[in-house]
């Protein structure tokens, strides 16, 4: 695909936009933005124009048509490729903004002992981020539909570095939290709005490959931000300080590429003129509550593993170590990330059963490994449910991108990233209280029913789906 961007002088009068229409569309291009102001002379006014066209070759024979019009004054063009550099900006960036939010993890140890915080608090401090994410989502994904996705994603990186700025700063638990809730803004800036963008910006305006790039850039960022934190706080100086000021640094080429970026509008969809809590269009429901309740099952089960076990590492491998606890954190996510690129090779429903069945052995072997501590158990379970997260959370994500309207799918996939932080906080947050009460393995054992009976609902979600196809 190619971009053409007209700036013209056009003569001010009935018909003049509609006869540049008329050729535009003879080409087989579509309009996708319009702009037209007055010009310093009265009888004239000013056109910018952005134009998708399957062919590149054909650029110029348009450009000579348009201005072969009698309305037209002046006029010049410039063509690009659609996505490239622009494309993998936003996946950079998006991954950037998620890396910041779990370079904390396997610090989680330090502060509980620094601030002698209780197991919920830990949870509470992981989970605050959501909270925040869920109503700003819903908000910036109506907002992009409007607007425009340039200018959100940028601000999405700006309060990811507040948030590293409040966590390397922290001296107390609301700080903390206030560093949480600024990178759960950022999560609700980038989740939807991203994908959205990354859909506009591909080669091919491929929804199933944007959703996967992004899938990819998501579970890469919360696998490696454990890494990360673990290793500079493990080995650098200043443990509570620097894994947030490289963070900080990480995010400075996304920022500078956002400045450069842009990003037309999705379609040409309706919008409401007041904002409103989005709602899931007809046409996208069989495919959207089945993939909603999975993406929140596999998120549930995955912050387990980026929260309550790390600050926990001490029980398995007899001593504190925080780049253990980092790679214990991102284990998960990091066999998550490379198992998604598999799903290619399976149907959907295909892989949505194997990661069901992935993340029930791996949250037996939890159970196994809570009741006799080995390191080598905790490991194998950690590696069953990334593999089972993989599949999952890339499905999820692509059923609902593919079903989602045009001029809507910003909106839609906030929705769904709302279910999915709903289940970052909600199960995590359960399970963190419920451990000071019955302990961590009783109540790991009741988290881990209340999944499985989720899980058989939307199974019977995504049969049902694939059966009407």
């Amino acid at each position: 695909m190619a971009t053409l961007t007209i700036r013209a002088i056009v003569r001010n009068r009935p018909g003049a936009l509609a006869a540049i229409s008329q050729v535009i569309a003879s080409f087989g291009c579509n309009i996708e933005r319009v702009i037209v102001v007055r010009s310093r002379n009265p009888g004239h006014a000013r056109l910018k124009l952005d134009a998708c066209c399957g062919e590149q070759e054909r650029l110029d024979s348009l450009l000579a048509g348009l201005e072969g019009l009698k309305d037209v004054v002046r006029i010049r063009a410039k063509a690009a490729r659609s996505g490239s550099a622009a494309y993998w900006i936003v996946a950079y960036s998006l991954f950037v903004a998620i890396l910041g939010i779990n370079v904390a993890s396997p610090l989680y140890a330090v502060y509980k002992q620094m601030w002698a915080l209780t197991p919920g608090t830990v949870t509470l401090v992981y989970a605050a981020y959501a909270f925040a994410v869920i109503p700003s989502i819903v908000l910036f994904g109506q907002l992009s539909d409007r607007l425009g996705s340039r200018g959100i994603l940028i601000g999405g990186l700006i309060s990811a570095m507040l948030g590293s700025l409040f966590l390397a700063l922290a001296d107390g638990l609301p700080p903390l939290l206030v560093a949480r809730l600024f990178q759960g803004l950022s999560a609700g800036m980038f989740n939807g709005v991203a994908i959205a963008a990354m859909t506009i910006l591909h080669r091919e305006r491929s929804r199933s490959k944007a959703a996967y790039a992004a899938a990819i850039a998501v579970t890469a960022g919360n696998a490696l931000g454990p890494v990360l934190g673990g290793a500079l706080a493990q080995y650098g100086p200043l443990p509570t300080q620097l894994p947030y000021f490289v963070h900080i640094l990480l995010t400075l080429p996304g920022f500078a590429g956002l400045l450069f970026v842009r990003i037309g509008p999705d379609g040409a969809g309706q919008k409401a003129n007041r904002l409103r809590w989005p709602a899931v269009p007809a046409q996208a429901k069989p495919a959207f509550y089945p993939a909603a309740l999975t993406s929140f099952i596999a998120w549930g089960v995955i912050s387990l593993y980026m929260s309550v076990i790390p600050s926990s590492m001490e029980a398995w491998t007899g001593r504190s170590s925080l780049s253990a606890a980092g790679v214990a954190a991102a284990l998960a996510m990091g066999v998550s990330a490379a198992s998604q690129p598999l799903l290619r090779f399976l149907s959907p429903l295909r892989g949505v059963m194997i990661g069901f069945g992935c993340i029930a052995a791996g949250l037996a072997l939890l159970i196994v490994a809570l009741s006799h501590p080995t390191l080598w158990m905790l490991m194998l379970s950690t590696v069953c449910v990334g593999l089972g997260h993989g599949p999952l959370y890339a499905a999820s994500l692509a059923a609902v991108n593919a079903a989602a309207p045009d001029g809507m799918r910003g909106d839609l996939v906030s929705v769904f990233y709302a279910m999915t932080y709903l289940g970052v906080a909600v199960p995590v947050l359960g399970l963190g209280y419920a451990t000071s009460w019955i302990g961590l393995t009783a109540a790991t054992a009741a988290f881990a029913c209340a999944m499985a009976a989720l899980a058989a609902l939307a199974g019977r979600g995504w049969f049902n789906l694939y059966r009407r196809d």
